[in-house]
């Protein structure tokens, strides 16, 4: 899959003919990859090359005049799901205030411009100045393939949805809609070693813009270089030592001990064990990690699950 960034509106011919599934596509889950299949189906039946169209920094960003944007699947995730899904191009749109204020036509001939034929959109979808661009104007200017609303399971599958379950702690449901489970991949930073003096050193993860679940102690898989670990993670305030605003994302790797700093790992979160809680000792709180650790060996056997 060839990865193509597009700054400052300068939109470029691709020398292909393309269809593209255009959108956000935050999760890229299930119903997101509806989109994908009908892309490649058309690509298929074409000869078109396939990608993938979407936009960082996320729109709300701009248009609802957010600083921060917590994302369920930031960008370098992203690149990685969707070139496991088997397209072309993943085309990114840098997502700016000129671009923001595009007029629907002068985003039509943009598309046009860089040789996109046809076009896989979610019935809802809505682009350029104010969203007055619609699957009607897409269909008046190109092939046009469109992608009714998913229902798995008697759930409507949407990105809102999923930031719900999140919200939660619901990882589990959350693993359903996404067709995988919820991830997040951080840089390995410097904490303050508590937990190593307590018998369970923890990395301590940068995880930038990651939408974050709901605060507390889950199960999860941890790929450190290529190899997959079982471990717990804490997100929350670290109220038993020194409470502090950030929330925090710490992870307890079994069986690990080596030198992570700077290490960039992946957190994939298989279930929620617990709230967090501020505990009147060491003690009780290092008593409280051996039953955490031993309820996520048991769920090690008896979950079927893989990262």
């Amino acid at each position: 899959m060839k990865s193509l960034f597009i700054k400052d509106k300068n939109f470029f011919p691709i020398p292909e003919d393309i269809c593209a599934a255009i959108g956000n596509f935050d999760g890229v889950h299930l119903g997101h990859q509806k989109l994908i299949e009908e892309c490649k189906r058309v690509c298929k039946l074409k000869g078109y090359k396939s990608a993938l169209l979407t936009f960082y920094p996320h729109p709300s960003v701009f248009l609802k005049k957010m600083e921060n944007y917590p994302l369920v699947t930031p960008l370098e995730i992203k690149t990685d799901i969707v070139s496991r899904l088997g397209l072309d191009y993943l085309i990114v749109v840098e997502f700016s205030d000129e671009v923001a204020n595009m007029s629907k036509e002068e985003f039509i001939k943009s598309l046009q411009f860089m040789n996109i034929k046809a076009c896989v959109c979610g019935y809802d979808f809505t682009f350029a100045r104010k969203a007055e661009g619609t699957i009607d104007d897409l269909k008046d200017n190109f092939e046009f393939y469109e992608v009714k609303k998913y229902v798995f399971d008697n759930v409507r599958v949407s990105t809102t949805y999923i930031r719900e379950l999140l919200s939660i702690g619901n990882v589990r449901e959350a693993k359903r809609l996404l067709g995988r489970p919820f991830i997040i991949r951080g840089k390995v930073i410097f904490g303050d070693q508590n937990g190593r003096i307590i018998g369970y050193p923890t990395a301590n993860v940068d995880y930038k813009n990651a939408f974050l679940p709901k605060n507390g102690v889950y199960f999860v898989n941890v790929v450190v270089n290529g190899i997959t670990y079982l471990g717990m993670c804490n997100l929350g305030h670290h109220p038993t030592f020194e409470f502090t605003n950030e929330i925090r994302m710490e992870v307890n790797i079994f069986n690990f001990d080596e030198d992570i700093y700077d290490e960039t790992i992946d957190v994939y979160f298989v279930d929620r064990i617990r709230d967090e809680k501020r505990y009147a000792s060491v003690d009780e709180l290092k008593k409280q990690l051996r039953i955490d650790k031993s309820m996520c060996l048991e769920l090690a056997g008896d979950m079927n699950y893989t990262k």
